[in-house]
C-alpha cells in the first residue's frame, strides 16, 4: 500500500509519500504510475522549488518547505492532494491519503 500524508502549518508544508501499491506486477502498475505522475507532475509545476528539501527514490518521495510557501505552491499541493484523493476513493485498499493541520 503506498502512504500519502500531508501536513500543513500556517504556509509550512511536509509531504511524505511511502510504499507500494501492489496492483500489479512491476512496471505494470497502474495506481503507482498514476500516483507517481500526479507527484512529480505536482512538484515540477512548484513556483519556489528552493524554498522546499526534496526527496525522491523508488517508492518513497519527502518534501518539506524551509519557509512559507507562496499561495502558488500551496495551491499545487492541495492540488496533487486532491488528485490522490480521487485515486483512493476506487482503490483504497492500495492508496491511503490523510491530511494533518
Amino acid at each position: 500500500m503506498i502512504e500519502v500524508i500531508f501536513k500543513k502549518n500556517n504556509k509550512l508544508i511536509k509531504f511524505s509519500s511511502k510504499g507500494h501499491a501492489n496492483f500489479n506486477e512491476n512496471g505494470r502498475d497502474l495506481i503507482c504510475s498514476a500516483v507517481s505522475s500526479i507527484i512529480i507532475g505536482g512538484l515540477n509545476a512548484l513556483q519556489n522549488k528552493d524554498s522546499f528539501v526534496i526527496k525522491i527514490k523508488s517508492g518513497y518521495v519527502d518534501v518539506e518547505s524551509l519557509i512559507d510557501a507562496s499561495e502558488h505552491d500551496i495551491i499545487v499541493f492541495e492540488t496533487i492532494y486532491i488528485q490522490l484523493k480521487t485515486i483512493e476513493e476506487n482503490y483504497s485498499k492500495y492508496l491511503k491519503v490523510i491530511w494533518r493541520e
